[in-house]
């Protein structure tokens, strides 16, 4: 009996919303699933499905923050966050950048890819200084970055755009290393 007082009720519903026109429906439908729909008939209520969190995002690198750096290496730094759906969008560029690359004038320069995780405490500090101390627009200190020489290249298209002619132009000889070390002679 009690279960044919709440279809009944499910139908007078139904029918309210049907008399009240179409463009009431949409605001009042929610509610009519959520208080009288879903409780007579459960079966009919969608389950949540939980979100996905994505693995964390570390991109390939050969060297290490810190690191002896020659004055024959071209150092590349990547500011990067872990989390950062468009540094992800980078991986086929660092995961392809040469081992070693033939600057103009002849010589094999060893490409360092350093990649720094800006969430990581320790590094947002050498960042934020990096950004001080280039004076990095404040609407530029998001990821993805790169520094190659005295160029800060932001967002993909720049990346994609500059980062290999500035490599080939041996730029990555001149890139001021972070750590505040020299660059060793060979």
């Amino acid at each position: 009996m009690k279960k044919s007082i709440k279809v009944l009720c499910l139908i007078l519903a139904l029918l309210a919303v049907f008399m009240l026109g179409w463009r009431v429906m949409p605001k009042v439908w929610p509610s009519i699933k959520q208080n009288i729909v879903y409780p007579i008939l459960p079966q009919l209520k969608p389950e949540v499905t939980p979100a996905v969190t994505p693995e964390p995002y570390h991109p390939k690198s050969d060297s290490v923050f810190g690191e002896t750096v020659s004055t024959s290496d071209s150092v590349i730094y990547y500011f990067y966050k872990d989390y950062c759906p468009y540094c992800r969008e980078l991986e086929p560029l660092t995961a392809g950048l040469p081992k070693q690359i033939t600057l103009p004038d002849g010589t094999a320069s060893n490409v360092k890819l350093i990649c720094l995780n800006k969430v990581e405490e320790d590094i947002f500090k050498i960042i934020t200084d990096y950004y001080e101390t280039y004076e990095v627009p404040a609407e530029r200190q998001y990821v993805p970055a790169m520094v190659i020489g005295d160029r800060y290249l932001y967002l993909k298209t720049e990346i994609v755009g500059q980062l290999m002619e500035a490599l080939a132009a041996g730029e990555g000889l001149k890139t001021p290393l972070l750590d505040g070390a020299q660059r060793v002679q060979e």
